[in-house]
Parts: C-alpha cells; sequence; structure tokens
C-alpha cells in the first residue's frame, strides 16, 4: 500500500491541490457572485505546479532510497521489505546470483570495467525474468531475484536461461572484451510452509556456496 502512495504521490497531492481549490471555489462563489472563476485562476495554477512538483519529487526520491545506484536494480532494503510481503504469499522461490571470479576482472581490466559488467549484468537480469519478479543487487557482484507464485522447477528454468545467456554474452567496454559466468543458488519455499526471512536467505547462500564449488552451476535447495 505504502509503495503505491510512492509511486502515484504526483497525482494524489494534484488531485488533493485539485478537491480544496474547488470547496474553495464554491465557497466563494456562494458568497460572492462577483469575483468568479477570474480571480481564483492564478491560485489554481500555483497549486498545480507546486503539487506536481512536490509529488515528483517524492516519487523520485523513495525510488532512490531503495535503488542500487550503480545498476539501477532495487537494493537490499527494498529486497527484504518485498521479501517479507511475498513470503506469506508461497510458493516464492529465491535465486541467487555470483559473477565467478569477478575479482580477477577488477584485477584485469580496472574498475570501470568491473562497474560496466555488472550493469550489463543487471541488463541481463532484467530482460530474462518476468515483470513481478523483484531483481535486487544483493552486494558487490552477488544479485538476489525473488520470483513470485513459482516453485523449485520454473526457477531453475529461470535461472538455467541467465546462465546460459552470460555465459554466450560478450560482455564490452571501450576496447575491452571479456566473458563471465555465474553460480547461482535456488531455494523455494511452498504453500503454508512457516520459515523465516533470515532462513529462507540463508538456505539460498548455502545453495550459492555449493555451486561456487564447480562455478557455472546451478543448486538447488528446499526452504520448506
Amino acid at each position: 500500500m505504502k509503495e503505491k502512495m510512492y509511486k502515484y504521490a504526483p497525482v494524489i497531492l494534484l488531485s488533493g491541490g485539485l478537491i480544496l481549490w474547488l470547496i474553495a471555489f464554491l465557497i466563494d462563489r456562494h458568497y460572492n457572485h462577483n469575483q468568479g472563476l477570474a480571480v481564483w485562476m492564478p491560485f489554481v495554477i500555483i497549486q498545480v505546479v507546486i503539487s506536481t512538483i512536490c509529488g515528483i519529487f517524492i516519487k523520485k526520491l523513495h525510488q532512490q532510497v531503495h535503488t542500487d545506484s550503480l545498476t539501477g536494480l532495487r537494493n537490499r532494503k527494498y529486497f527484504y521489505t518485498k521479501l517479507s510481503e511475498l513470503k506469506s504469499k508461497a510458493p516464492v522461490s529465491l535465486i541467487l546470483i555470483d559473477i565467478d571470479d569477478f575479482k580477477s576482472i577488477n584485477d584485469t581490466y580496472g574498475h570501470i570495467a568491473g562497474d560496466q559488467v555488472l550493469q550489463q549484468f543487471a541488463d541481463i537480469l532484467q530482460s530474462n525474468t518476468r515483470k513481478n519478479d523483484i531483481i535486487a543487487r544483493w552486494g558487490g557482484e552477488e544479485f538476489m531475484v525473488i520470483l513470485p507464485q513459482t516453485d523449485v522447477k520454473e526457477a531453475f528454468k529461470i535461472a538455467n536461461r541467465i546462465r546460459t545467456i552470460v555465459e554466450n554474452h560478450l560482455f564490452s567496454y571501450e576496447n575491452i572484451t571479456c566473458k563471465i559466468t555465474v553460480s547461482i543458488g535456488i531455494t523455494s519455499i511452498k504453500e503454508g510452509a512457516d520459515i523465516g526471512t533470515e532462513q529462507f536467505i540463508k538456505t539460498a547462500d548455502a545453495a550459492l556456496y555449493r555451486a561456487k564449488e564447480k562455478k557455472n552451476f546451478i543448486v538447488t535447495v528446499t526452504g520448506g
């Protein structure tokens, strides 16, 4: 509910301002028939402009608080909020992704090239997940995807598609090109399962740890 309020802040503020103006205008018309719309029009324009600017500012501020500045994906704070909400609407699956040997990219090509790889990888995630999936940068070269109403089999299909596309993608920055692979851990909870948020994440992390032992690999673990 709060998310929708921030999203539609410009419309809410503008509508509220117009309603207040309409009430004031009707009162004025009732007690003073000679003033009319001409007197109130400048106030209407000012109210519309101020409400729109304030609404846009609030919306952008909310987005910035919950957005990773490098990749444009959601951040960990937003991830925790949404996971707590969606966990009660199982089945829900988690995909935890780690870029293999990412340190070597920074060491070989520099951190700017490394940042470009992260940004391009984020684009791949956005292009190969669904509209209602929540993609977040977990930290460094790790990314988390919440898959609402998704069992572990479907989550594996999505994760394997991402793994394959990344493996065959050529990442580039200026005259630098490189290829990467990813390791992926998956966990899922069924409807009616009672599992804490932290435990759910730890299960996905344990699956990722096992996948990283082989690299370019996927491990699934049932959360509950």
